[in-house]
């Protein structure tokens, strides 16, 4: 089971960073695809999972997912997975479908490049402070990255406060819309290659919220699907990978029939089909084929 995010011609041209563990190069996954199609049985995530189910065999396959529902996987994936008739899942965060709202790490990002906002910022949090004080003469790209990370261990609400801070200041609206919307995702399940599965509503951090929200955001995420696609989701993906046994016992409460993780390894007939295994794939370690095999057989074991 792999898993991508994006998939860009050029991240380094991007309005927004673009976090370097979070894509591909078009011809890259192009490389990629083209590859498992005269290596691999490419089949959709849902056919292994009733495969498993009904106890048949899987052989020699794999399949293709993405997190989050980025709209360069209409622009730039779409295309290639039309070309060699490789099918995929999609795992959307609905409420970010159709609308021009960024996740926080890219918000931030945007904000961060900025001078006078960047300045702002430093001045309301002391961890973005010494952050970027330690990287004095760093390049560009490693500081927003670095500056996420620090970011990545305040509680949520501090980081919402300072976002919101920043949004009243900042004159410049984050850009165009990077998130699919509805209809992209309609024609893309059209096609009969692309399908989609659910991965909350807001992007929620699923065992760190009490159990009514995380119940919340599961059921959403379904209902938007059901109600713009005609069809309500049997597979869903953990965001940041993150669950526990509440977590699972509710997906199973709401109809889900398989769910992938951020672990890595190789889905089996033994495998939890609420635990999926996934091998990322990201432009620095899977760029040419001897990479990407050694990514996909090293992190399958």
């Amino acid at each position: 089971m792999l898993m991508y995010h994006r998939v860009l011609d050029a991240p380094e041209q991007e309005t927004v960073f673009v976090q370097p563990g979070m894509y591909v190069r078009t011809e890259t996954f192009r490389r990629h695809i083209a590859f498992l199609k005269n290596s691999f049985s490419v089949l959709s995530l849902w056919e292994i999972v009733s495969r498993i189910r009904e106890g048949k065999s899987v052989g020699r396959c794999c399949a293709i997912t993405f997190d989050d529902g980025w709209r360069d996987s209409y622009t730039r994936a779409f295309p290639v997975l039309k070309e060699f008739g490789v099918p995929a899942t999609i795992f959307l965060a609905t409420g970010f479908i159709g609308t021009n709202r960024l996740f926080w790490p890219e918000e931030f990002a945007y904000y961060l490049r900025l001078p006078e906002i960047r300045e702002a910022a430093r001045q309301k949090s002391d961890v973005l402070d010494k952050t970027i004080q330690r990287l004095s003469g760093a390049g560009e790209g490693r500081i927003l990255d670095e500056c996420i990370s620090a970011l990545k261990v305040l509680q949520a609400q501090e980081r919402e406060e300072l976002l919101a801070y920043l949004r009243t200041i900042c004159q410049s609206p984050p850009p165009e819309r990077l998130l699919l919307n509805w209809d992209e995702a309609g024609q893309m399940q059209e096609s009969g290659l692309v399908s989609f599965g659910g991965h909350t509503a807001d992007h929620v951090i699923l065992d760190r919220v009490p159990k009514e929200k995380a119940e919340q955001e599961i059921m959403q995420s379904c209902r938007d699907i059901k109600e713009h696609l005609g069809v309500r989701p049997d597979l869903f993906a953990y965001p940041n990978g993150n669950y526990n046994p509440e977590i699972k016992a509710l997906l199973e409460k709401h109809g889900i029939r398989g769910a992938v993780t951020t672990k890595k390894g190789w889905l089996t007939k033994q495998t939890d089909l609420l635990e999926i295994p996934r091998i990322g794939m990201h432009e620095d370690v899977v760029r040419t084929i001897p990479l990407f095999l050694g990514r996909i057989f090293l992190k399958g074991f």
